[in-house]
C-alpha cells in the first residue's frame, strides 16, 4: 500500500504544471550535461552543442532586444527547437531509402526553414548561421530561427509530402 501511495504522489508530481522557464533551464541542463559527458556518442554530443549554443544565443539575444524576457517566450521557442530538431531526425530517418539527391534535397528544405523564419532578423551571419557555414554540422540550422514558427512551416512541408 506504501508503494502504491509513493506512486500516486510521484505521478502527480509529473502531472503538475512546470514552473516558469522550466522548459527552456531544463532543455538547456540537458544539453550541457549532454556536451560534458564522456560517455555520450559524437551525434548525441554535436546534437546538444547546438542546442545548447541555441538556447543562450535566443535568451542573450532576447534581453538585448528587452529588458524583460517572458519565461513563457523562452519555454515556448525551446519546446518548439525541440520539436523541429525531432522531426528534423525522424524525418531523415524516414527517408533513408530515398536517394542522395532527394534526401540532401530535404534536408536543405529545413535548413532554408530555419533561415527563413528569423525571430530577432540579427544582422551577425556570421554567428547566426555558423551551424550552416561551417559545414559538417549534424544540426545546420539558423541560431536566429523562431522555432515555433519554423516547426509549424516544416510539419505543414513533411504533410504535403
Amino acid at each position: 500500500m506504501r508503494i502504491f501511495y509513493t506512486l500516486f504522489f510521484l505521478t502527480l508530481l509529473a502531472a503538475a504544471p512546470l514552473r516558469a522557464q522550466e522548459v527552456y533551464n531544463l532543455m538547456l541542463a540537458n544539453a550541457t550535461r549532454t556536451v560534458n559527458s564522456p560517455t555520450a556518442s559524437y551525434t548525441q554530443t554535436q546534437i546538444a552543442q547546438f542546442k545548447r549554443t541555441a538556447l543562450i544565443y535566443m535568451k542573450s539575444k532576447a534581453f538585448e532586444v528587452s529588458e524583460t524576457v517572458s519565461a513563457e517566450f523562452l519555454d515556448t521557442q525551446a519546446y518548439y527547437m525541440s520539436e523541429f530538431i525531432t522531426l528534423f531526425f525522424n524525418e531523415f530517418m524516414r527517408l533513408k531509402k530515398l536517394p542522395d539527391e532527394e534526401r540532401k534535397e530535404r534536408i536543405l528544405r529545413f535548413m532554408e526553414i530555419s533561415i527563413s523564419h528569423p525571430l530577432f532578423h540579427d544582422p551577425d551571419e556570421e554567428t547566426t548561421l555558423s551551424f550552416i557555414t561551417d559545414g559538417g554540422e549534424i544540426t545546420p540550422f539558423s541560431l536566429d530561427t523562431n522555432w515555433k514558427e519554423a516547426f509549424e512551416a516544416a510539419e505543414q512541408m513533411v504533410k504535403e509530402q
